[in-house]
């Protein structure tokens, strides 16, 4: 009797430590672990004098909620240690900031540490759902964005150019959700044998866009933002359910998904870390 009452209670203390384990890491470590993703991003149509340029892709801030300026200095600290030439943002840059409007201290306080990233070929930015959510925050989040030095892209094209006439061509395109992504417009000037880099905060699009399109940083998913063992995510959003996570070939256009440095609803993470993202360009001749 005596034995069975002491395996019980070791298997309620098993139990116990699990779980709290299981609760810290969602709670504690989950949200705050940073995971750096490097990739060789090889196409034929990049540029000899693009050889070796490092593009930085981040995503998901969803700032004066659960991110905030340590978590966010973090972000940037680490961008800088990884010195890139390039720097896109794909959108969400506060959450849900029409239901609690960032206060004027909040956004100064996000356009320093934004100003403080570093790309000596220029930072660009998208705009996500949640900075769409009524034209005030739109113009809130562009306001500050520009202010923190990241040209902001909706719908449109801008050519990237590395010291010579060589370019590659980087596009911005408005998010699905709360947004009216123009394709047409954004392709408009495109021509024959150009890098084309497509940033969208919404996945999903990749059916939609031109085969000329060489590559797609997305985010919005979060990657899930919680994954189960065998079940993956248990909750997707609209316009990231085609595609959740990770990399994808579509027609032949490869497309990359961020899980983002931030958070919403709950400040929660399970086996879908927060990232930044370093790509190296390579011609691959």
């Amino acid at each position: 009797m005596k034995l069975k009452i002491v395996r019980w209670l070791s298997v309620i203390l098993v139990t116990i430590t699990l779980l709290t384990g299981l609760i810290y890491e969602m709670t504690v470590w989950g949200p705050r672990r940073l995971s750096v993703e490097t990739e060789i991003l090889s196409n034929p149509l990049i540029p000899t004098n693009f050889e070796g340029i490092n593009v930085l892709f981040f995503s998901d801030a969803h700032y004066s909620k659960f991110m905030d300026k340590d978590r966010f200095s973090t972000v940037v600290s680490r961008i800088n240690q990884l010195g890139p030439d390039i720097v896109i943002f794909g959108g969400d840059l506060f959450d849900h900031p029409s239901v609690v409007y960032p206060s004027t201290e909040i956004q100064n306080e996000l356009i320093t540490l934004l100003s403080a990233i570093q790309a000596p070929l220029g930072k660009y930015a998208v705009v996500g759902n949640h900075d769409l959510e009524s034209p005030r925050t739109k113009q809130m989040t562009i306001n500050v964005l520009q202010a923190g030095g990241f040209e902001v892209l909706i719908n449109q094209n801008i050519p990237i150019y590395n010291k010579d006439e060589s370019f590659i061509r980087l596009i911005g395109l408005d998010s699905q959700l709360h947004g009216n992504p123009d394709i047409e417009s954004a392709y408009q000037g495109i021509g024959e044998n150009e890098f084309i880099l497509t940033i969208s905060h919404t996945p999903d699009i990749i059916d939609d866009l031109p085969t000329s399109t060489s590559w797609v940083f997305a985010g919005h998913s979060h990657g899930g933002q919680i994954r189960l063992p065998i079940f993956n995510e248990i909750y997707t959003v609209p316009y990231a359910r085609n595609y959740v996570s990770g990399k994808h070939v579509v027609n032949n256009i490869h497309m990359n998904i961020s899980n983002g440095i931030g958070t919403t609803r709950w400040d929660i993470r399970l086996l879908a870390d927060a990232q930044i993202h370093l790509y190296t360009l390579s011609s691959g001749r």
